[in-house]
């Protein structure tokens, strides 16, 4: 019930905000001279198929890369108005059905993956079905330690134990991918970085760098926070590792003056019809979201 309401809420936001006009607003004044990076993990192909015909006809898709490579530069003077980056986090086994939208509509996606997970019959922790939201969020506060140990406790999952089905990509399908997807790492296992040991930190950084790139041969660039949870520990050691950007989950648009390792995103639900996706352009339902969260998960510790 508690999901049915959250979803009302928000599609009547999305509602008020579109009724408003206010997507137009943002996308012809804010957006000329801003990129967003859109975010998703698991979209459905009839939903991506949607968001990527409305993105083409009034925003214009651009590659992380291009975008790095003109934050470093300090000049966004070489980015078409309106631009924005697509990203999708994690790797999930679903992102495969997404080539042949990706190839039609001739654009270039980042897919940040979990190396040791993808190619694995291994699961994403924070997908355990019995995970409440509000326990998954509990658990994102923990260190890392007492995080595994609780799972390992209560719903007997282990990071490196094989289930009989596949939750993330093959190295097959990602090698598939690979001529139209641009694949970069999110850690190793999807732990929060700032409860990690500096010892596991490390790793899960640069051991992911290391993974992916002998997985599939190239060289990665592009690092994301799981979670978005960073500091300037993490910081550094994404720097230290050799990679060029990390994207956090901060709300909000890339100008020249943003720094490239803290490059801010517009989360896009996964499931968002048309109506709360052109609210959700504008990173408003994102926000009030946030607030909302903030506020009950005050009022219940």
């Amino acid at each position: 019930m508690s999901n049915i309401l959250a979803n009302f809420i928000k599609n009547a936001i999305s509602a008020v905000i579109f009724l408003f006009g206010i997507p137009f607003f943002v996308r012809e004044w804010f957006y000329r001279n801003k990129t967003a990076i859109l975010l998703y993990h698991d979209v459905q192909p009839d939903v991506f198929t949607k968001h990527v015909s409305y993105l083409l006809c009034h925003y214009k898709i651009i590659s992380l890369d291009l975008l790095v490579s003109a934050i470093h530069n300090k000049d966004l003077s070489e980015i078409p108005p309106k631009s924005v980056v697509i990203t999708i986090d994690d790797g999930h086994a679903g992102n495969i059905a997404l080539l042949p939208i990706i190839m039609q509509y001739d654009i270039s996606p980042t897919i940040y993956v979990c190396t040791q997970i993808i190619n694995t019959h291994r699961h994403f922790w924070f997908r355990i079905p019995t995970l409440s939201k509000k326990k998954k969020e509990h658990l994102k506060r923990l260190p890392n330690a007492e995080r595994l140990t609780h799972l390992s406790q209560t719903s007997n999952f282990e990071p490196e134990k094989e289930y009989e089905d596949r939750q993330a990509l093959s190295l097959n399908e990602m090698k598939q991918m690979m001529h139209y997807v641009d694949f970069q790492p999110h850690t190793q296992f999807h732990p929060i970085l700032p409860n990690c040991t500096e010892t596991e930190c490390k790793q899960e950084i640069l051991g992911s760098k290391i993974d992916l790139e002998k997985h599939l041969s190239i060289e990665c660039h592009h690092f994301s926070y799981p979670n978005g949870n960073y500091t300037e520990r993490e910081i550094e050691f994404v720097k230290a590792a050799g990679f060029r950007s990390a994207r956090t989950v901060d709300i909000g648009w890339n100008r020249s003056d943003t720094s490239p390792y803290q490059m801010k995103t517009i989360p896009i639900s996964d499931d968002a019809g048309l109506i709360r996706f052109r609210a959700e352009l504008t990173g408003i339902p994102q926000q009030i979201g946030k607030w909302v969260n903030t506020i009950l998960w005050r009022i219940t510790i």
